[in-house]
């Protein structure tokens, strides 16, 4: 399970027995390939699977009534996508291969019997899992209160954060391989709009952007600009239960 991402991001919080790494791995087989632009899948479909992402982004989107996009959420290498919905058994959201990805899907019922062998394992999850929603909270209250630069900042740092996680080495170096189109409708502004900003962002020296990269210049003052509270940089374990096995 060396090769394996969703290990290693699990690693970062806790150093996990060989027994639970062997549960996780069992979540991993048959990796698929995806295309970019698949739809893994759609708003309303039957969530009897859950996914990890090997390579790759997706987004996570959902239509308005407009019909707009409004992108929820993106996903990259590290993720399980569609914990977040375990609740519902209807997809509260479309899943869209942003790039071309590998990805291994199992059934959500044996997410449920790793809860019953690994009560540690589970916590992590669900701990994982309200990080994410901290941050995206965060971010909900950064479209209704900020500007459009600090908008995009927050973004920014936080894609930085959870790549940070997982690769465990603050780079200011992270890779976006996203339109201007997709930045738009994760923060709520037009493809012009987010262009215009990037230019604002560059000359004022806070970031550059190269294609597919993004280079967090000044990230002290991105912070100050986003207010921005790095969700995924710790994790309080104190309150898990001791490891099986």
């Amino acid at each position: 399970m060396s090769d394996s991402c969703f290990v290693v991001r699990l690693n970062r919080y806790l150093d996990l027995t060989p027994t639970e790494k062997k549960a996780v791995a069992s979540l991993e087989r048959e990796p698929r390939d995806y295309p970019s632009g698949s739809m893994l899948w759609q708003e309303g479909d039957d969530l009897s699977e859950l996914l990890i992402v090997h390579q790759g982004w997706a987004l996570s989107e959902s239509r308005l009534p407009t019909g707009k996009r409004q992108i929820l959420r993106f996903h990259f290498s590290g993720d399980m996508i569609g914990a977040s919905g375990i609740a519902f058994r209807d997809a509260p959201s479309s899943i869209v291969a942003a790039t071309d990805m590998v990805v291994c899907r199992f059934p959500r019922r044996a997410l449920g019997e790793t809860f019953i062998e690994h009560p540690r394992l589970a916590a992590l999850f669900f701990s994982i899992s309200q990080m994410e929603s901290i941050d995206l909270y965060d971010r909900l209250r950064a479209l209704g209160r900020s500007e459009g630069k600090a908008r995009l900042a927050n973004l920014f740092l936080s894609i930085a954060a959870r790549m940070r996680a997982v690769s465990g080495q603050h780079n200011p170096v992270i890779r976006i391989p996203l339109t201007q189109s997709d930045l738009g409708d994760a923060v709520g502004l037009t493809q012009v709009h987010v262009n215009r900003l990037i230019r604002q962002m560059t000359e004022e020296k806070l970031i550059t952007r190269n294609r597919s990269t993004v280079t967090l210049v000044d990230e002290p003052k991105l912070i100050e600009l986003a207010r921005f509270v790095d969700r995924f940089s710790a994790l309080d374990s104190s309150w898990f239960p001791s490891p099986r096995g």
